[in-house]
């Protein structure tokens, strides 16, 4: 059993102050903070749980005297002004915390999801494996947004890629060590049998296969995420985040001295830089400052852009920012459902483009192709769209049923659908049928909207089949800002004397957070 390191070695001295921050963030010499009984790498939390004060606590784990104004770390805490003075405490608990792993053994999987809807990426899973007439796996839920899976029998497949899911991380390590460093060369040790870590760690058989693939990848092809938990939620600033930074910045000097892929893109003749055509995702995330999960993955490209692939190696956890300055008021915050789906599809209409959009009241997508793309929209719906966009000349207002509407042949070959309408997830399908069908677009971005709690599934995989069965490329996900609706994003496969235009990085979707 492994249990938290205490230090008592008597070789190391600190200044008085240095010492009383130390002892308060720690819990000094009472049971109160954060629970005062060890906490087992096996069972997760402490039996005793504190309430977050400090000062001697009772054996149940009731409320201490005094406030602890220091973290665990010894950094004292921000005031927070928006709660009468408390201190706001950072703290990331995931329950059970992951066993290590061990050389040949199980390796998990992790997929992260839009928070509330781990339980709805679980039952897909497990769906999955019982419809591919696998073996129904482990999958559980440590933090809110994260769905770990034990998949000892391989009913998925390693870059399987759930509707549900935002980011996979497959076949992680589960390492510990003290410090950065040593964090990073048991990862290293453990994902690739790093020559250089100064570790006892067997390289097993999957290790050594993708450290001979690593050697020969192509400059400038990996990317390393350092990740934590409350990425998972969206926070912009959450516990352990700079201390996993850290450990990515030593993840990438330790990868360059071995590996080309971690140094930077070769030039050409003229000193523009040269893309690689395949990418490598590491990513680790820390399940507690000591203990990290890892990743070593060559991305699948999914399409239709150049840069859209799987894992996604752009954007950390799936994750992309896509807010717009709140000094230019959208007419709905539904624009960014749009603005996810055109980042992960990594292709966007141009300013030839003419794109309709179905059921467009109160305007939020059509102002999403207006402001980023300069296109010419048709604006379809039985309810005039915002006052601005019904001023704007390339705008045209089309009041009726979108379910009727039909393009002519004036709007021209270079033609896109979107559509947020409210309606039952059967005429959806109809919706896509008919245009897919007809061959009216090049890429279609619809969204699904389910009636109460849960996903209808099996309609769900009735619309996918229809679409592909129709010769186009289909990818369906729930993004960040779905609801209890999925957004499909379908593109021709056949594009031969089409011209595609590939989404330049950055122009939709920002990155949340670093990559190296």
């Amino acid at each position: 059993e492994h249990q938290e390191t205490t230090y008592n070695n008597p070789a190391v001295t600190m200044s008085p102050r240095i010492l009383v921050a130390y002892l308060l963030a720690t819990g000094g010499g009472g049971g109160g903070g954060r629970g005062g009984t060890t906490r087992s790498l096996t069972s997760g939390r402490g039996g005793n749980r504190g309430k977050g004060r400090g000062g001697a606590a009772s054996e149940a784990g009731g409320r201490g005297q005094g406030r602890n104004r220091y973290t665990r770390d010894g950094i004292k805490k921000r005031p927070n002004s928006s709660n009468d003075g408390e201190f706001k405490v950072k703290q990331e608990e995931l329950y059970p915390l992951p066993p290590l792993t061990v050389s040949n053994g199980p390796r998990p999987s992790y997929y992260t999801c839009r928070h509330n809807y781990e339980s709805t990426l679980i039952d897909e899973i497990q769906r999955y494996a019982r419809i591919s007439g696998g073996e129904v796996m482990m999958a559980s839920s440590p933090y809110p947004g994260l769905v770990r899976v034990e998949d000892d029998k391989d009913s998925l497949p390693i870059l399987y890629d759930p509707v549900y899911a935002l980011q996979t991380i497959p076949q992680c390590v589960v390492v510990t060590a003290e410090s950065i460093k040593g964090i990073a060369r048991e990862v290293l040790a453990a994902l690739l049998g790093d020559d250089n870590a100064d570790s006892t760690t067997t390289i097993d058989d999957t290790s050594e296969t993708q450290k001979q693939r690593l050697r020969i990848a192509e400059r400038g092809s990996i990317t390393v995420h350092p990740l934590v938990p409350g990425m998972c939620k969206g926070q912009t600033s959450p516990f352990w985040l700079r201390r996993s930074e850290k450990i990515g910045e030593e993840l990438s000097k330790m990868l360059k001295k071995s590996y080309p892929a971690a140094r930077k893109v070769a030039l050409d003749d003229d000193g523009n830089p040269i893309q690689p055509n395949e990418r490598w995702a590491l990513q680790m995330m820390l399940q507690s400052p000591n203990i990290a999960v890892a990743s070593l993955v060559q991305c699948q490209h999914v399409g239709p852009g150049q840069n859209a692939f799987w894992p996604n190696y752009l954007h950390p956890l799936g994750l992309a920012k896509v807010d717009i300055d709140k000094e230019d008021r959208m007419p709905s915050s539904a624009y960014r459902k749009l603005m996810e789906g055109i980042e992960c599809m990594g292709v966007t209409p141009t300013s030839k483009t003419t794109v309709v959009d179905l059921g467009a009241c109160p305007g939020g997508w059509t102002a999403v192709m207006r402001r980023y793309f300069g296109c010419r929209v048709i604006a379809v719906d039985r309810s005039q769209v915002d006052s601005r966009l019904m001023k704007d000349k390339m705008v045209e207002f089309v009041k009726g049923d979108a379910f009727a509407f039909e393009p002519s042949a004036e709007m021209g070959d270079d033609l896109w659908m979107i559509s947020d309408i409210i309606a039952y997830p059967e005429r959806v399908t109809e919706l896509l049928n008919q245009w897919c069908g007809e061959k009216w677009a090049s890429n279609m971005i619809v969204t699904m909207k389910f009636q109460g709690d849960e996903p209808d599934l099996d309609e769900l995989d009735r619309a996918i089949e229809i679409v592909k069965g129709h010769g186009y490329h289909c990818r369906v996900k729930h993004f960040f800002n779905n609801k209890n609706e999925v957004t499909f994003m379908v593109s021709e496969k056949n594009t031969m004397g089409k011209e595609r235009n590939d989404l330049e990085i950055g122009i939709v979707g920002t990155p949340m957070f670093i990559t190296l």
